[in-house]
């Protein structure tokens, strides 16, 4: 069973995401308008799906992590505490998507220090496209061993789709997406 995401762009206020676990429980958050642009974490669940990085931001909330808001920072949160905080967190997956998202997500990107994780945020200012040679070799950024031109292809053509489909949404209209890179496993709640 796949998890269901839904993006609703919102005109002047915080757009919002819902989601649909594929265990059957929900979850929703606010998240900055990126105008024009698509949300992060919409480029993160294209970039994730397309590239098979299953333990990502989508995996994690996929197994049950909520996304909150604390100190105006967007953070990971599971039994009302960061998961930053736990001991034993293996993060790759998701230092892996923000690479990927970095590289093959929209342009005019800048990276933030988020404690142990580097986080590529929109950069408002830019409306230039990346040299993505360039950006990858002065960041050392890799994409996920064993991805070819024509997954990295798709990828990017289904984010110029999506971005033509989330500029013409009116008020409240949304993009909903299917995420189906859970792999069967411990969820959320237990320990590792």
């Amino acid at each position: 069973m796949a998890m269901e995401v839904s993006f609703v762009r919102h005109r002047e206020r915080r757009d919002r995401v819902y989601v649909n676990r594929h265990d059957g429980s929900s979850t929703a958050w606010d998240f900055p308008s990126y105008g024009d642009r698509l949300p992060h974490d919409l480029c993160h669940l294209v970039v994730e799906e397309g590239l098979g990085i299953v333990e990502g931001f989508w995996g994690l909330v996929d197994r049950g992590v909520e996304v909150r808001l604390i100190d105006d920072q967007a953070t990971l949160v599971r039994n009302g505490r960061p998961l930053v905080e736990e001991a034993g967190i293996d993060f790759s997956d998701l230092v892996r998507a923000e690479e990927a998202v970095a590289l093959l997500g929209p342009t005019g990107l800048h990276i933030d220090d988020a404690g142990p994780l580097a986080v590529a945020r929109l950069d408002s200012a830019s409306t230039g496209s990346p040299d993505h040679d360039e950006f990858r070799s002065g960041t050392g950024f890799v994409l996920p061993a064993g991805v070819s031109d024509d997954v990295v292809a798709a990828v990017r053509a289904r984010l110029l789709d999506l971005t033509a489909q989330w500029r013409v949404l009116g008020d409240g209209d949304a993009i909903t997406l299917t995420y189906t890179g859970h792999v069967p496993g411990p969820t959320a709640k237990d320990d590792r």
